[in-house]
């Protein structure tokens, strides 16, 4: 199976020459203001979001009871760029972004895709990866797509709060008769598939890529995705300054292909 993993190296190299442009007074409106950054430095550790199972991105070790994976490891470079660490907070997805907006975390990571939606509420990084969405069915299924809009001839299940199921949503607010279930945890969403629950699933391919290694799967259709990237409150430049910073750097000296070739090979 073709995967395509493109850093946005044009995007990032664009903003290689502004990075020092981020920091702003520290007094606003006559007020002293006290940052995001400067809070995570006076405490000593940044509190990050994600959502275990979601292999490659984050995967929860059951042998040594830590989260690691792609994201996990691109946040502890942004931890030794602060000097701090890093307090992670597992939650349901779709509970990831009124987190964030809400203050309980400081960073979202998550394989989260910008989206409209999202930014609107939430500033992103730079992209750091870009990957593909595909619909998949088991091996031995005769299902075939040439459109999303032929997922009306199917029951489909995604993961509640993905990007995928804003896709359907936009399809089914077209006019498309297209039936789906959202499903809280990718392994359930995984699972449902194996058991025939569902004819397809609709989920990221490096996902797709991890759990073809247990299961007999195979994907029918593949979409182009949203670059992937980091999430934090609106607002805090300095901080969203270092963690742009951290993802040049590593694109520029090769951490970020090294991170690929790990965990996508």
């Amino acid at each position: 199976m073709k995967r395509e993993f493109a850093v946005l190296g044009m995007v990032i190299c664009l903003l290689i020459g502004g990075l020092g442009g981020w920091l702003v007074p520290a007094f606003i409106g006559g007020q002293l203001r006290v940052s995001l950054l400067d809070q995570i430095n006076a405490r000593g550790y940044m509190i990050v979001g994600t959502s275990g199972g979601w292999p490659p991105f984050e995967i929860y070790n059951t042998v040594t009871d830590e989260l690691e994976g792609f994201d996990i490891d691109l946040c502890n470079l942004i931890a030794d760029e602060l000097n701090v660490t890093i307090e992670w907070q597992d939650m349901a997805f779709d509970a990831l972004v009124g987190s964030c907006v809400g203050g309980t975390i400081d960073l979202i990571a998550a394989a989260m895709f910008i989206t409209p939606e999202r930014i609107e509420v939430l500033a992103s990084s730079v992209p750091y990866i870009r990957t593909n969405e595909v619909v998949i069915s088991l091996e031995n299924e005769s299902f075939t797509i040439d459109d999303l809009t032929d997922l009306t001839a199917y029951s489909v299940v995604v993961q509640t709060g993905t990007a995928e199921q804003y896709e359907l949503d936009d399809l089914i607010d077209a006019g498309y008769s297209i039936t789906y279930t959202d499903l809280p945890e990718p392994d359930v969403v995984i699972q449902a598939l194996v058991n025939g629950i569902y004819d397809v699933a609709f989920v990221d391919e490096p996902v797709f890529t991890v759990w073809s290694k247990t299961y007999n799967l195979k994907s029918i259709f593949t979409v182009l995705a949203e670059p992937t990237a980091l999430f934090t409150r609106l607002g805090e430049p300095e901080f969203l300054g270092v963690v742009n910073k951290v993802i040049v750097e590593a694109y520029k000296d090769g951490t970020l292909d090294a991170l690929i070739d790990k965990w996508f090979t």
